[in-house]
């Protein structure tokens, strides 16, 4: 008996845009990350030197050890059971480089949508206690909590600025030969969404191209409410309000990642690529307050990490001799903070719930 032909994803995009008409980016962006069978984050081995991309999660065992540190000095200033959770934990990598650098007793958590990843996850590290989503990680969480490029791969609305001060929903349609390609519609929010980025200082030039993340407050608050004491640590691409959205990014951040190359066709091949675009920190920043966070500060990664200790994994001692193995290392552990790199292109919202240390950590070294 003959199996059943599966359509592919842009067949079955296709099939949706002849029933539904035209889909917002949102909708599109979600089913080509997140479709069960055929998603880009349904398929395993996408981060990684041998993937799509990099983090500094999963880059270096010196990030974890700089993240220890962390967690050290939070168990010093108020002694007791720790736990450390990564929202977006991916297959594991940040958390089996913990496991062997945390104080005593301390708990694993990790919440991970994708099922492949999460089971991929739970193979590498089986002492963590994996779930598919934050809303099931029980609330008290004390101890720190880590979120590496989470928030951008959440789906975004595409939207365009006009000259008379209305924005236009860009939504994806099956053009020529049925190619996927970009129209225009009427957003119908558009007043609100304006109203949301005038109060957090944003100025729009006619015809910009702006993205804005719809999911992310609801995913903030149920973070913010795991939280009962200790630092939260955002780490994205990403800016302020203000610096997001203006002349300087006219043509808007969204982006395709594929092979390690960037590009700017979102459309082609969905499930092949990683969608992408920057995070409004000014938004985060708001959520997190209004749900009871310190927000101490936005700040580069390198000047995390350096706070955190990363210069010892980089200090050669008077007379040692470097071997070509340690120069390789020290290589690698310099891209964590180089300036022309993620480094300084990754961001960190540093905020927290009854500690002091957060503020210590963007003011320099903690240890």
């Amino acid at each position: 008996m003959e199996r059943p032909v599966v359509p592919s994803l842009p067949e079955r995009l296709r099939g949706r845009i002849a029933r539904e008409g035209p889909l917002r980016f949102d909708e599109f962006q979600a089913c080509a990350l997140y479709d069960p069978a055929a998603g880009y984050y349904e398929r395993p081995g996408r981060v990684g030197r041998e993937g799509d991309f990099v983090t500094g999660a999963s880059f270096h065992p010196a990030f974890a050890r700089c993240l220890a540190r962390i967690v050290h000095r939070l168990r010093e200033e108020r002694p007791g059971p720790l736990e450390v959770l990564d929202v977006g934990a991916g297959e594991g990598e940040l958390l089996a480089f913990l496991s062997g650098e945390l104080p005593s007793g301390t708990r694993l958590l990790g919440v991970e949508a994708s099922s492949v990843r999460r089971a991929a996850a739970e193979a590498r590290v089986p002492a963590a206690r994996f779930h598919a989503g934050i809303e099931e990680v029980p609330k008290g969480v004390r101890g720190l909590v880590v979120a590496y490029e989470l928030l951008d791969a959440l789906p975004v609305r595409a939207l365009r600025a006009t000259e008379d001060g209305t924005l236009l929903e860009r939504r994806v349609a099956a053009g020529e030969g049925g190619a996927f390609a970009w129209v225009e519609t009427l957003c119908p929010d558009g007043e609100a969404i304006l109203a949301a980025l005038s109060r957090r200082g944003a100025v729009l030039e006619p015809d910009q191209l702006l993205e804005v993340r719809p999911g992310a407050p609801a995913l903030l608050r149920e973070i913010a409410a795991r939280l009962g004491q200790g630092l939260l640590l955002l780490f994205d691409y990403g800016a302020p309000t203000r610096a997001l959205y203006g002349p300087a990014r006219a043509n808007g951040t969204l982006e395709a990642f594929l092979g390690h190359r960037v590009t700017r066709d979102v459309l082609t091949d969905p499930g092949s690529r990683d969608l992408t675009a920057w995070v409004d920190f000014g938004e985060v920043e708001e959520v997190l307050r209004a749900e009871g966070l310190d927000v101490f500060g936005l700040v580069s990664q390198s000047r995390l990490l350096l706070s955190a200790g990363i210069a010892r994994e980089l200090a050669v001692a008077d007379g040692e001799t470097v071997s070509p193995e340690r120069a390789v290392e020290r290589n690698a552990i310099a891209k964590l903070v180089s300036p022309g790199g993620m480094g300084e292109s990754i961001r960190v919202l540093v905020a927290g719930r009854d500690t002091a240390l957060g503020q210590s950590l963007i003011a320099g070294p903690i240890v």
